[in-house]
């Protein structure tokens, strides 16, 4: 899934938080398929869609592999 917008794109986040957060959870095997598609120059960046979109209930958050600016892989961690 990398369906996501420039204008959600949020906080910076590095390897190491995201091991933490999601390495013993059920969002593991995509977080290894993501970390594995990294090349230099890339960073992580936690999304969020717009505050609309969660009182529309069809928010969407989580993280997003971004290179040359552009969300290129993602993986939804919450929605509504």
């Amino acid at each position: 899934m990398a369906d996501v917008p420039v204008e959600w794109l949020k906080a910076p986040v590095s390897v190491a938080e995201i091991d933490a957060e999601l390495g013993g959870s059920s969002f593991r095997e995509a977080w290894q398929k993501l970390k594995g598609r990294m090349r230099p120059g890339d960073t992580i960046l936690r999304f969020e869609s717009s505050a609309a979109s969660w009182e529309d209930l069809s928010g969407r958050a989580g993280i997003a592999l971004v290179r040359d600016g552009e969300a290129i892989d993602a993986i939804v961690t919450l929605m509504n």
